[in-house]
Protein backbone atom coordinates (compact mmCIF):
# COMPACT_ATOMS: atom_id res chain seq x y z
CA UNK A 1 0.00 0.00 0.00
CA UNK A 2 1.37 3.43 -0.92
CA UNK A 3 1.73 6.20 1.66
CA UNK A 4 -1.11 8.07 -0.03
CA UNK A 5 -3.38 5.01 0.13
CA UNK A 6 -2.44 4.44 3.78
CA UNK A 7 -3.24 8.05 4.61
CA UNK A 8 -6.57 8.05 2.80
CA UNK A 9 -7.57 4.83 4.59
CA UNK A 10 -7.35 6.65 7.92
CA UNK A 11 -9.97 8.88 9.50
CA UNK A 12 -10.05 11.99 7.32
CA UNK A 13 -12.91 14.46 7.22
CA UNK A 14 -13.63 17.91 5.82
CA UNK A 15 -14.41 20.68 8.28
CA UNK A 16 -15.21 24.40 8.18
CA UNK A 17 -12.76 26.46 10.21
CA UNK A 18 -13.66 29.76 11.84
CA UNK A 19 -10.18 31.27 11.51
CA UNK A 20 -6.91 30.29 9.87
CA UNK A 21 -4.31 33.05 10.31
CA UNK A 22 -3.28 32.98 13.95
CA UNK A 23 -0.95 35.21 15.91
CA UNK A 24 1.88 32.97 17.03
CA UNK A 25 3.04 32.58 20.60
CA UNK A 26 6.20 30.85 19.42
CA UNK A 27 9.50 32.73 19.51
CA UNK A 28 10.90 33.69 16.13
CA UNK A 29 7.68 33.86 14.15
CA UNK A 30 4.76 36.27 13.97
CA UNK A 31 1.88 34.28 12.50
CA UNK A 32 1.15 30.61 11.93
CA UNK A 33 -1.23 28.75 9.63
CA UNK A 34 -2.28 25.14 10.21
CA UNK A 35 -4.33 23.93 7.20
CA UNK A 36 -5.19 20.69 8.99
CA UNK A 37 -6.01 19.51 12.49
CA UNK A 38 -4.13 16.32 13.19
CA UNK A 39 -1.52 14.60 11.06
CA UNK A 40 -1.42 11.18 9.44
CA UNK A 41 2.36 10.83 9.18
CA UNK A 42 2.04 8.70 12.31
CA UNK A 43 5.43 9.69 13.78
CA UNK A 44 5.96 7.75 17.01
CA UNK A 45 7.69 10.72 18.65
CA UNK A 46 5.21 13.44 17.61
CA UNK A 47 5.35 16.49 19.90
CA UNK A 48 1.93 17.72 18.72
CA UNK A 49 -0.08 14.86 20.22
CA UNK A 50 -1.16 17.24 23.00
CA UNK A 51 -3.47 18.76 20.36
CA UNK A 52 -5.74 15.71 20.57
CA UNK A 53 -7.40 17.07 23.69
CA UNK A 54 -8.70 20.00 21.64
CA UNK A 55 -10.48 17.70 19.17
CA UNK A 56 -13.49 15.42 19.44
CA UNK A 57 -11.59 12.46 18.03
CA UNK A 58 -11.50 9.16 19.94
CA UNK A 59 -8.89 7.78 17.53
CA UNK A 60 -5.21 7.74 18.51
CA UNK A 61 -3.12 10.71 17.48
CA UNK A 62 -1.58 10.11 14.07
CA UNK A 63 -4.63 8.30 12.66
CA UNK A 64 -7.07 11.16 12.05
CA UNK A 65 -7.11 14.39 10.08
CA UNK A 66 -9.51 17.31 9.76
CA UNK A 67 -9.06 19.24 6.51
CA UNK A 68 -10.03 22.89 6.87
CA UNK A 69 -11.52 23.13 3.40
CA UNK A 70 -12.38 26.82 3.66
CA UNK A 71 -8.84 27.80 4.69
CA UNK A 72 -7.80 29.72 1.53
CA UNK A 73 -11.05 31.72 1.45
CA UNK A 74 -10.81 32.42 5.17
CA UNK A 75 -7.25 33.65 4.76
CA UNK A 76 -8.16 35.94 1.87
CA UNK A 77 -10.89 37.46 4.00
CA UNK A 78 -8.67 37.90 7.03
CA UNK A 79 -5.98 39.62 4.97
CA UNK A 80 -8.52 41.88 3.26
CA UNK A 81 -9.87 43.08 6.61
CA UNK A 82 -6.47 44.14 7.92
CA UNK A 83 -5.86 47.85 8.20
CA UNK A 84 -2.25 47.42 7.13
CA UNK A 85 -0.63 44.88 4.79
CA UNK A 86 0.78 41.82 6.52
CA UNK A 87 4.56 42.21 6.34
CA UNK A 88 5.46 39.89 9.22
CA UNK A 89 6.34 36.28 8.52
CA UNK A 90 3.88 33.38 8.34
CA UNK A 91 4.93 29.86 9.33
CA UNK A 92 3.44 26.68 7.82
CA UNK A 93 2.89 24.84 10.13
CA UNK A 94 3.27 24.47 13.91
CA UNK A 95 1.09 21.46 14.88
CA UNK A 96 0.54 19.67 11.58
CA UNK A 97 2.46 18.99 8.39
CA UNK A 98 1.27 21.19 5.51
CA UNK A 99 2.33 18.57 2.94
CA UNK A 100 1.11 15.28 4.33
CA UNK A 101 -0.25 13.09 1.53
CA UNK A 102 -3.95 14.06 1.74
CA UNK A 103 -2.77 17.50 0.59
CA UNK A 104 -2.50 15.95 -2.88
CA UNK A 105 -6.29 15.82 -2.85
CA UNK A 106 -7.27 18.82 -0.72
CA UNK A 107 -4.64 21.29 -2.03
CA UNK A 108 -5.22 23.55 0.97
CA UNK A 109 -1.56 24.46 1.42
CA UNK A 110 -1.31 25.35 -2.25
CA UNK A 111 -4.43 27.50 -1.98
CA UNK A 112 -3.00 29.25 1.07
CA UNK A 113 0.28 29.93 -0.74
CA UNK A 114 -1.64 31.40 -3.67
CA UNK A 115 -3.37 33.84 -1.32
CA UNK A 116 -0.13 34.79 0.45
CA UNK A 117 1.58 35.27 -2.90
CA UNK A 118 -1.07 37.76 -3.99
CA UNK A 119 0.17 40.09 -1.24
CA UNK A 120 3.81 38.90 -1.09
CA UNK A 121 3.48 37.87 2.55
CA UNK A 122 6.81 36.38 3.75
CA UNK A 123 6.47 32.66 4.35
CA UNK A 124 8.48 29.84 5.90
CA UNK A 125 7.58 26.15 5.48
CA UNK A 126 8.71 23.11 7.45
CA UNK A 127 7.72 19.63 6.30
CA UNK A 128 8.69 15.96 6.18
CA UNK A 129 7.26 15.56 2.69
CA UNK A 130 8.66 15.80 -0.81
CA UNK A 131 5.16 16.87 -1.91
CA UNK A 132 6.42 20.42 -1.36
CA UNK A 133 8.06 20.11 -4.79
CA UNK A 134 4.63 20.36 -6.36
CA UNK A 135 4.51 24.05 -5.39
CA UNK A 136 7.91 25.16 -6.69
CA UNK A 137 6.12 27.26 -9.30
CA UNK A 138 4.57 29.35 -6.50
CA UNK A 139 7.52 29.37 -4.12
CA UNK A 140 9.92 30.78 -6.69
CA UNK A 141 7.64 33.80 -7.10
CA UNK A 142 7.81 34.86 -3.45
CA UNK A 143 10.22 37.66 -2.65
CA UNK A 144 10.74 36.26 0.86
CA UNK A 145 10.34 32.54 1.39
CA UNK A 146 12.18 29.61 2.90
CA UNK A 147 11.51 25.87 2.86
CA UNK A 148 12.90 23.38 5.34
CA UNK A 149 12.87 19.60 5.51
CA UNK A 150 13.24 17.90 8.88
CA UNK A 151 15.38 14.79 9.37
CA UNK A 152 16.15 12.59 12.35
CA UNK A 153 17.93 9.80 10.46
CA UNK A 154 19.22 9.02 6.98
CA UNK A 155 18.14 5.39 7.27
CA UNK A 156 15.02 4.94 5.10
CA UNK A 157 14.11 1.64 6.76
CA UNK A 158 14.35 2.99 10.29
CA UNK A 159 12.52 6.16 9.27
CA UNK A 160 9.69 4.02 7.86
CA UNK A 161 9.21 2.70 11.39
CA UNK A 162 9.64 6.04 13.16
CA UNK A 163 7.60 8.07 10.64
CA UNK A 164 5.38 5.51 8.87
CA UNK A 165 3.64 7.74 6.35
CA UNK A 166 6.18 10.54 5.87
CA UNK A 167 8.45 10.71 2.83
CA UNK A 168 11.65 8.69 3.30
CA UNK A 169 14.80 10.67 4.14
CA UNK A 170 16.28 9.98 0.70
CA UNK A 171 13.27 11.71 -0.88
CA UNK A 172 13.55 14.67 1.49
CA UNK A 173 17.22 15.11 0.60
CA UNK A 174 16.35 15.02 -3.09
CA UNK A 175 13.64 17.62 -2.48
CA UNK A 176 16.12 19.94 -0.78
CA UNK A 177 18.46 19.66 -3.75
CA UNK A 178 15.67 20.46 -6.20
CA UNK A 179 14.35 23.38 -4.17
CA UNK A 180 17.85 24.80 -3.80
CA UNK A 181 18.52 24.42 -7.51
CA UNK A 182 15.32 26.38 -8.19
CA UNK A 183 16.70 29.33 -6.22
CA UNK A 184 14.52 28.85 -3.14
CA UNK A 185 16.10 29.47 0.26
CA UNK A 186 16.35 26.12 2.01
CA UNK A 187 17.21 24.81 5.45
CA UNK A 188 17.56 21.46 7.19
CA UNK A 189 16.11 20.92 10.64
CA UNK A 190 17.60 17.87 12.37
CA UNK A 191 14.58 17.04 14.47
CA UNK A 192 13.94 15.21 16.61
CA UNK A 193 17.57 14.48 17.40
CA UNK A 194 17.74 11.00 18.91
CA UNK A 195 20.99 9.98 20.64
CA UNK A 196 22.51 6.89 19.05
CA UNK A 197 20.24 7.24 16.03
CA UNK A 198 20.73 10.75 14.65
CA UNK A 199 24.23 11.15 13.18
CA UNK A 200 24.93 14.88 12.97
CA UNK A 201 28.05 14.59 10.81
CA UNK A 202 26.39 12.33 8.27
CA UNK A 203 23.23 14.39 8.10
CA UNK A 204 25.17 17.64 7.72
CA UNK A 205 27.24 16.10 4.95
CA UNK A 206 24.08 14.85 3.23
CA UNK A 207 22.57 18.36 3.05
CA UNK A 208 25.81 20.15 2.22
CA UNK A 209 25.43 22.22 -0.94
CA UNK A 210 21.61 22.16 -0.83
CA UNK A 211 20.80 24.32 2.22
CA UNK A 212 21.71 27.73 3.57
CA UNK A 213 20.90 26.99 7.21
CA UNK A 214 20.75 24.13 9.71
CA UNK A 215 19.35 23.67 13.19
CA UNK A 216 18.83 20.92 15.75
CA UNK A 217 15.97 20.08 18.09
CA UNK A 218 16.37 17.44 20.79
CA UNK A 219 13.67 14.82 21.19
CA UNK A 220 10.76 16.13 23.26
CA UNK A 221 10.18 13.44 25.89
CA UNK A 222 7.05 14.96 27.42
CA UNK A 223 3.42 13.95 26.99
CA UNK A 224 4.03 10.36 25.92
CA UNK A 225 6.34 11.34 23.06
CA UNK A 226 9.21 9.17 24.31
CA UNK A 227 7.19 6.02 24.98
CA UNK A 228 6.52 5.43 21.27
CA UNK A 229 10.22 5.61 20.48
CA UNK A 230 11.07 3.38 23.40
CA UNK A 231 8.57 0.69 22.38
CA UNK A 232 9.71 0.74 18.77
CA UNK A 233 13.41 0.45 19.60
CA UNK A 234 12.80 -2.18 22.26
CA UNK A 235 11.11 -4.35 19.63
CA UNK A 236 13.46 -3.66 16.72
CA UNK A 237 16.77 -2.14 17.85
CA UNK A 238 17.44 -2.76 21.55
CA UNK A 239 21.09 -1.89 20.96
CA UNK A 240 20.10 1.63 19.93
CA UNK A 241 17.62 1.91 22.79
CA UNK A 242 20.33 1.37 25.38
CA UNK A 243 22.44 4.18 23.92
CA UNK A 244 19.48 6.51 23.53
CA UNK A 245 18.31 6.01 27.11
CA UNK A 246 21.76 6.68 28.49
CA UNK A 247 22.40 9.89 26.57
CA UNK A 248 18.92 11.34 27.07
CA UNK A 249 19.68 12.13 30.70
CA UNK A 250 23.32 13.13 30.16
CA UNK A 251 23.52 16.90 30.38
CA UNK A 252 27.12 16.89 29.16
CA UNK A 253 26.13 14.97 26.03
CA UNK A 254 23.65 17.68 25.05
CA UNK A 255 26.07 20.48 25.94
CA UNK A 256 28.77 18.90 23.77
CA UNK A 257 26.30 18.43 20.93
CA UNK A 258 25.21 22.05 21.11
CA UNK A 259 28.79 23.31 21.04
CA UNK A 260 29.75 20.97 18.23
CA UNK A 261 26.73 21.75 16.06
CA UNK A 262 27.47 25.47 16.12
CA UNK A 263 31.09 24.96 15.16
CA UNK A 264 30.10 22.47 12.45
CA UNK A 265 27.74 25.01 10.86
CA UNK A 266 30.49 27.64 10.86
CA UNK A 267 32.97 25.27 9.24
CA UNK A 268 30.43 24.45 6.55
CA UNK A 269 29.68 28.12 5.93
CA UNK A 270 26.01 27.70 6.93
CA UNK A 271 23.75 29.92 8.97
CA UNK A 272 22.97 28.32 12.32
CA UNK A 273 19.47 28.72 13.67
CA UNK A 274 20.41 27.15 16.99
CA UNK A 275 19.97 24.13 19.21
CA UNK A 276 16.59 23.62 20.85
CA UNK A 277 15.97 21.51 23.90
CA UNK A 278 12.67 21.20 25.75
CA UNK A 279 12.30 21.75 29.45
CA UNK A 280 11.11 18.64 31.21
CA UNK A 281 7.49 18.53 32.41
CA UNK A 282 6.53 21.75 30.65
CA UNK A 283 3.52 21.58 28.38
CA UNK A 284 3.45 22.71 24.79
CA UNK A 285 6.04 23.26 22.13
CA UNK A 286 8.07 26.44 22.02
CA UNK A 287 11.36 26.31 20.14
CA UNK A 288 12.31 29.19 17.91
CA UNK A 289 10.83 28.74 14.46
CA UNK A 290 13.53 27.71 11.98
CA UNK A 291 14.08 29.08 8.53
CA UNK A 292 14.21 32.86 8.57
CA UNK A 293 12.15 34.56 5.90
CA UNK A 294 14.71 35.39 3.25
CA UNK A 295 14.65 36.61 -0.28
CA UNK A 296 14.73 33.83 -2.82
CA UNK A 297 18.02 33.59 -4.66
CA UNK A 298 16.57 33.95 -8.15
Amino acid sequence: MTRMAEAIALGIQSVQARGILQKSGLPGTDYVINPYTGCVHGCVYCYARFMKRFTNHPEPWGTFLDAKINAPDLLRGQLARRRKPLTEGVFLSSVTDPYQRPEEHYRLTRGILEVLLERQVPVSILTKSDLVLRDIDLLTRFENASVGLSLSTLDDDLARRLEPRASPPSSRLAALRELHAAGICTYAFFSPFLPGISDLDRMAEAVSGSVEEIGIEAINTRGGNWSGVEELLEATRPDLLAVCRKELEDEQYWKNLEDYSGSLARRMGLAYMGFFRHERNVRGFAPDIPGKHRKNRN
